[in-house]
């Protein structure tokens, strides 16, 4: 057969063959042994956790090589696309802390000299390469209407059989058409897709090295997969060939559920005589299902959290977050934070051969912990502004009384912060309106109190009262812990917990049990950060409001 001949016949319109594009888009000048690296979501909604998962392990790898990490928009599919979400992968990846370094930025803009960054906007490039390879006999058209799906003729005699389903062999049947025939269906306008022309044979085996996994051995390919659609638009198979290729990402990094496409993206490489990159496929995260107990892949459809912004409509740090996912992607990356717990995480120097090579179950118990240690280190105005910008967005209310009250405010956030062990409350700024609602009275006066039922109305009022007589704002701590336990001496409480407990008939309670209620008075809380503190930032007078409160409600 002329393939020449063909090639021409099925891409009359195109002038252009992969030495122009290879001269087009020459090899970037990076040091030796830097990486370019990329994440390519496609626009079918919000950004998945697992593509925020994808980005760290991208962009870091090419930090720490001196390389470049790049955004790639994959919007082939136009049945699955939603309008506008390409537009939301750059902002969202920038929110957590992992913007890319060139690529796709919005419909305006794009940063690079490799574009576009928009694969919709490649279709010609793409037909180029196809071009190519069926003038060297490496591919050919496809007449063949609804062969791929899964309940069509061919494949349901497969399953009958017993044996791979696939276009190729007996069933491939546009394979070998004559160029006749092949004209005579153009000439009939008939629809055509883009096949390869595998040249496996079901028994022949290649290995290929896996960054992570190692080598590992596959079947050669032997199915003759799409490349090119009816609507000219090119398969991510194809897509993969022609970008990385001329992107120059020299490591792919991509979910484990690809590993069994390499042995289908080496034959194009090797069909388009080009050398193909390197691979490290990683392992995806899992989380438990609810009805079965049993681990599996993070679903859109079942776990609301799977789209990324769940974390950011929380209020988890982005930091927290990228900690978190580089505890899943490294294995020893939490002793390094333990024994570094000041360090920036860019002083972690990660590394492939620490890599987690199972499934990494995601546990939000333990994002929670790593958010509370995260915060917890924040200087105060920094909590603030955190707050204050989430605020902002999710929770007018708050924003308001942050917003009107900044000193007093830092000061709330500051008790119990710059000392040997930091306070942990808080794990996610949506937090912050349930566990500090109490130094605003405007929130203060909707809750409730909840004393301890050993304790009388007159006897907590009188204690109380004590309480605001002697309450002096100058005292130090110690001074005013010690005039608490001699008020309780004085009221029958026991200044000494030893002798308390040794005859607890003969008191009415410790001098643990006067701070609880004085801390239930003023906060409606039984647990909450230092008393004193909380009161010298109430003042005395609003301490008084709030007994005289507590006088009429009780």
């Amino acid at each position: 057969m002329d393939y020449k001949k063909l090639a021409e016949m099925l891409f009359p319109n195109i002038d252009k063959n992969i030495e122009y594009y290879l001269n087009k888009y020459p090899k970037r000048e990076l040091k030796e042994g830097a990486l370019v690296t990329r994440v390519a979501p496609s626009p079918t909604g919000w950004l998945h956790i697992g593509t925020v998962y994808q980005a760290l392990l991208n962009k870091t790898l090419a930090e720490q090589s001196g390389g470049i990490f790049y955004l790639r928009i994959e919007d082939t599919d136009e049945k699955r696309e939603v309008q506008g979400a390409a537009d939301i992968m750059y902002p969202c990846l920038k929110e957590f802390g992992v913007e890319p370094m060139e690529g796709y930025v919005n419909s305006d803009l794009q940063i690079g000299e490799y574009g576009p960054y928009k694969q919709s906007e490649r279709k010609e490039i793409y037909q180029a390469f196809c071009k190519e390879l069926v003038s060297k006999g490496l591919a050919y058209p496809c007449f063949c209407s609804g062969d791929d799906e899964e309940d069509c003729d061919y494949r349901k005699e497969q399953k009958r059989l017993g044996v791979q389903t696939g276009y190729y062999g007996i069933w491939a049947k546009c394979r070998n058409l004559s160029l006749e025939e092949i004209e005579e269906n153009l000439k009939q306008k008939k629809p055509f897709k883009i096949r390869i022309k595998a040249d496996g044979d079901g028994i022949e085996r290649i290995v290929i090295d896996d960054e992570a996994r190692g080598k590992i051995s596959f079947p050669k390919n032997f199915i003759d997969y799409v490349i090119l659609k009816e609507d000219g638009q090119a398969l991510y198979h194809m897509a993969h060939l022609v970008d990385d290729t001329l992107m120059h990402t020299n490591l792919v990094v991509r979910d484990e559920s690809w590993l069994p496409s390499v042995p289908l993206h080496k034959q194009l490489f090797e069909f388009a005589g080009l050398n193909s990159p390197k691979y490290l496929h990683t392992p995806q995260i899992l989380t438990i299902d609810e009805k079965t107990g049993n681990a599996r892949k993070v679903s859109k459809r079942y776990d609301p959290w799977a789209d990324s912004r769940e974390f950011i409509k929380q209020g988890i740090p982005s930091d927290a977050i990228r900690e978190y996912l580089m505890m899943l992607l490294n294995s020893n990356f939490e002793t390094f934070r333990l024994n570094n717990p000041d360090l920036d995480m860019k002083e972690y120097k990660f590394s492939i051969s620490n890599m987690n090579k199972s499934g990494a179950q995601f546990d939000h118990e333990k994002l929670n912990f790593i958010s509370k240690n995260v915060i917890s280190k924040f200087s105060a105005e920094k909590v603030y502004n955190e707050v204050l910008n989430y605020s902002k967005e999710y929770d007018k209310e708050l924003y308001e009384l942050l917003n009107s009250n900044k000193d007093y405010c830092i000061k709330m956030f500051n008790i119990e912060r710059n000392t040997i062990k930091p306070r942990k409350d808080i794990a996610k700024f949506s937090d912050v309106k349930g566990l500090y609602y109490y130094f605003f009275n405007e929130l203060f006066d909707k809750n409730c109190y909840d004393f301890d039922e050993r304790f009388n109305k007159e006897d907590i009022l009188m204690l109380l009262n004590r309480y605001l007589e002697t309450y002096n704002e100058e005292d130090e701590k110690d001074v005013w812990f010690a005039k608490i336990k001699v008020l309780g001496e004085d009221l029958g409480f026991a200044s000494d917990m030893k002798v308390y407990k040794q005859n607890k008939e003969a008191y009415k309670g410790s001098y643990a049990d006067i701070a609880s209620i004085i801390r239930m008075s003023l906060t409606k809380e039984k647990n909450t950060p230092d008393l004193y503190e909380i009161c010298k930032l109430l003042t005395k007078k609003e301490i008084a409001r709030r007994i005289e409160i507590l006088n009429k409600s009780l």
